[in-house]
């Protein structure tokens, strides 16, 4: 993936902190569904060709039975990328159902399978400059968004070199068990998303870059309104205000996955200079530009099921529909 080394861990012991134990509990009967499921996706992890074959019949089902979720990535396609006809969104919807579940259905090299097949399954394009920058031990944001594949983006680093993200607990006690797992497996450090900047910063001068995905709208809190295709909508301000404490590098990538190899590829971009500014909304801006970028890049690969405008600079309702949002539900973009 890269000629550059991977140096010694920075604090092993914060990474084996990080790792929750398992449970008793985990085997009692009401999880036993969710080991039927673990044990068909290792199975599937042999088999790339029934895999395929799975995820575009599957695909073809979850869009035509999930009309709700439809809904959000018909509307997100059409006020995100207005320039394509009508057949062109609808091409990319029906190949981002079947990407969507090619990775779903992917799950079990990544968690169940050797270092060997994990690694034979991961790539990084263009990130000399930023590996460089870890391995000299200095503070470095990675700045990603919500592709299919997002995650392997994440292990394709800390398969050899430190790394720190932070995420949301699932629900489910044992889902959340083995999606931690799953993130932890070669290293790394995950944060609950309610715990503040100061464990994040207190890593990244430990010696462990930042995998961030900033580009979901969380609502006003911690944002600015910035433009994201052309739509000012809540934006995060967080990735500058921690680049900023940490005196960090910021480099955007993107995990893709190539289809012809089943590799997922971390595409990383020039570093972002000047970033950040002080300006944050001028950040906020520059920011969602980048992730533009990179979307364009493989449109079909992106999560256009997250409610990517909830929150718009005009205080107009959703464009999708939400219990108690008065007015919210499909309408054309605004001009």
């Amino acid at each position: 993936m890269s000629g550059v080394q991977p140096r010694q861990r920075p604090a092993p012991e914060m990474e084996e902190a990080a790792r929750a134990p398992f449970e008793m509990r985990f085997l009692a009967p009401r999880f036993w569904p969710i080991w039927v499921g673990v044990a068909l996706l290792w199975l599937l992890s042999f088999s790339p060709g029934l895999r395929y074959r799975l995820s575009v019949w599957l695909g073809r089902r979850l869009r035509q039975a999930n009309r709700k979720r439809r809904e959000i990535v018909q509307t997100n396609l059409a006020w995100a990328l207005p320039d394509l006809d009508e057949a062109e969104r609808e091409r990319i919807e029906g190949d981002f159902y079947r990407i969507m579940v090619r990775s779903m259905l992917d799950i079990g090299i990544f968690w169940l399978r050797s270092e060997a097949v994990v690694r034979r399954h991961l790539a990084i394009e263009g990130g000399e400059a930023m590996l460089e920058a870890i391995e000299a031990g200095r503070s470095v944001e990675i700045i990603t968004c919500h592709s299919v594949g997002v995650d392997r983006g994440g292990l394709a680093i800390v398969i050899d070199h430190p790394l720190q993200s932070f995420a949301n607990p699932v629900r489910n006690p044992l889902l959340d068990w083995l999606v931690g797992r799953g993130r932890v497996r070669f290293g790394g450090l995950v944060t609950s998303r309610t715990a503040g900047f100061r464990p994040l910063v207190k890593a990244l001068k430990a010696g462990y870059p930042l995998y961030i995905i900033p580009d979901e709208d969380l609502g006003p809190e911690a944002s600015v309104f910035a433009p994201f295709f052309g739509i000012p909508r809540a934006t995060l301000t967080t990735p500058s205000r921690l680049a900023r404490l940490a005196r960090a590098e910021v480099y955007p990538a993107i995990t893709l996955l190539e289809e012809s190899s089943g590799r997922y590829v971390l595409h990383v971009f020039p570093r972002l200079e000047g970033y950040p500014s002080g300006d944050e909304v001028a950040d906020a801006t520059r920011l969602n530009a980048v992730i533009e970028q990179m979307v364009r890049t493989a449109p079909a690969q992106y999560l256009w099921s997250l409610r990517l405008f909830k929150t718009l600079a005009d205080g107009a309702p959703p464009p999708y529909s939400m219990k108690g949002k008065a007015g919210s539900g499909p309408r054309a973009r605004p001009e």
